[in-house]
């Protein structure tokens, strides 16, 4: 694994500096308000926010929340982040530097334990959603927001490009494998929903510093595709002129039941 999180720790170096850009689609707080409305957060929580890089999420909840916790491999990111943090005055958001499938936290420390698109880069998602269960106290929740197989049967295709662009991704898992994997560390999924998104090809390369070629490889491949070629499993269209892709986007909710837990969605 030690590989993987080298190859991790350098593409997410390199992207440190723009993730904070208002203009990328995961700062939009369009996507912000989607998760918060599916994955809410009582006054006074403890959260943490797994393989979280520059903490925007910790930092929405950080309004609500106790105390918000930003855990990441990318000392890069967490340092963005909380240059950021700094910068809008908040006083309750840490961040720490740490292996998502090596939690440095006691059992049951969390309210809330989310992940926001990262386990399409894990290695081993399980080992990651097992961590996640065990530092989320019983009655607590875990929330997972990441990009999905929108089709099965293109899903390899569809990783390739992906690992082409970034490759520290490993795959992108259909929602009900996801589902699956948080049933296996005893969590009870109690939500799910899904949403498409039109990303824009160029700034998607640009997002991970592609090479010039592979931005050439992608262009042609979905080019090709909407002239009737082979499929990508990118989905692409044109926009105002400009080339799009639409990802798939999904949030899966899960409970750790215990005694006199509430399994309502609420963290």
């Amino acid at each position: 694994m030690a590989g993987h999180d080298e190859t991790i720790r350098r593409e997410f170096a390199k992207q440190a500096g723009s993730f904070e850009d208002p203009d990328y689609a995961f700062a939009d707080r369009r996507l912000m308000r989607w998760i918060l409305t599916h994955v809410p957060c009582q006054a006074g929580s403890l959260v943490l926010d797994v393989a979280g890089g520059t903490g925007h999420l910790a930092r929405a909840y950080a309004a609500e929340a106790g105390l918000a916790v930003v855990a990441d491999l990318t000392p890069e990111m967490l340092a963005a982040g909380k240059r950021q943090s700094e910068a809008e005055g908040r006083r309750n958001v840490m961040f720490v530097c740490a292996d998502a499938a090596g939690l440095p936290f006691l059992a049951e420390t969390f309210d809330l334990v989310v992940s926001r698109f990262a386990a399409h880069h894990f290695e081993q998602p399980a080992l990651v959603f097992a961590e996640m269960a065990r530092v989320c106290r019983a009655g607590g929740r875990v929330g997972i927001v990441d990009l999905v197989a929108a089709d099965a049967s293109l899903a390899s295709e569809h990783d390739r490009f992906e690992r082409l662009r970034d490759p520290s991704h490993t795959q992108a898992l259909p929602a009900d494998e996801l589902a699956r994997l948080l049933k296996e560390v005893g969590l009870e999924v109690i939500g799910r929903t899904e949403r498409d998104q039109p990303v824009p090809i160029e700034r998607w390369l640009s997002q991970a510093q592609a090479p010039p070629e592979v931005g050439e490889t992608v262009r042609e491949a979905l080019a090709a595709e909407l002239d009737g070629g082979a499929p990508t499993g990118m989905r692409p269209h044109i926009r105002d002129g400009e080339l799009y892709q639409t990802q798939r986007w999904a949030i899966l909710v899960a409970a750790k039941t215990g005694a006199g837990d509430r399994p309502d969605g609420r963290c």
